[in-house]
């Protein structure tokens, strides 16, 4: 027996009186009980089926994206080139594939892989393919005002949903009658409602001044079906707002 608070031991073990205690519970058929004390930290309760019974132990934040951002920077593990004008920007084949359905189809569908060691990409600029980059690494985008539309192109092209919503509502929230006719003309080659509608609006309400701008004519050659289209809602609405002013003169 150790003594207490003497040499190696531990001063809290049960008593042998207190255990062979049949009324203390803890040695029942020969069967040893042993309690024990817990404490729980950073414990939150979720439950999909019964919201008051289950557990969900709270996880550190995904640092996935971070991590993609610092391969795309450091350019390390690369294993092929995209090729703007005179610029090569390094990237990784999983990444671009999984990211982009666009990116997979060009590597799948080739019959050497060599041949897509180097992707060259020439209906955009260095800026905006480095935007889309960026986006596809790091899940994020900034400062594409001055670019939107051929984001919103490029995002198109390579199938990327999420930046093509990104650049659509930067349309949208940028839009003027400089610009209108060109981001009219976008939402048809690329369908989409939401700026379609915005576009609309935009024209229908401007439309007196619109018409005397050398934009106007050269949108007439190049998009009569649209122009057709628009110059139809404009009279309907026009002859609705007519209507609902008489009738309340009447």
């Amino acid at each position: 027996m150790w003594e207490l608070d003497m040499g190696l031991g531990f001063s809290q073990f049960v008593k042998r009186d207190f255990l062979l205690n049949e009324s203390n519970g803890l040695l029942t058929n020969n069967k040893l009980t042993i309690q024990c004390e817990a404490e729980i930290t950073d414990l939150k309760t979720e439950n999909h089926d019964n919201p008051q019974t289950s557990m969900n132990i709270s996880t550190p934040q995904s640092k996935l994206s971070f991590d993609y951002g610092n391969l795309y920077d450091s350019s390390s593990f690369y294993d092929c080139v995209i090729k703007v004008e005179d610029t090569e920007i390094k990237s990784q084949k999983a990444i671009l594939a999984t990211r982009s359905p666009a990116f997979h189809d060009i590597f799948i569908n080739a019959s050497d892989e060599s041949q897509t060691n180097i992707i060259e990409i020439k209906d955009f600029n260095v800026e905006v393919v480095e935007k889309m980059l960026k986006y596809i690494y790091k899940d994020e985008v900034s400062d594409i005002q001055d670019m939107a539309n051929e984001i919103f192109e490029i995002a198109n092209e390579y199938k990327l949903d999420g930046l093509k919503a990104i650049s659509e509502q930067s349309m949208c929230d940028s839009l003027t009658i400089d610009n209108v006719l060109e981001r009219f003309a976008l939402s048809d080659k690329y369908p989409t409602e939401r700026l379609k509608k915005c576009c609309e609006e935009l024209i229908i309400k401007n439309i007196d001044h619109l018409k005397e701008t050398e934009e106007w004519q050269k949108y007439i050659h190049s998009n009569p079906s649209l122009l057709e289209r628009l110059l139809f809602k404009s009279h309907t609405i026009s002859s609705t707002e007519s209507s609902s002013e008489d009738a309340k003169k009447e």
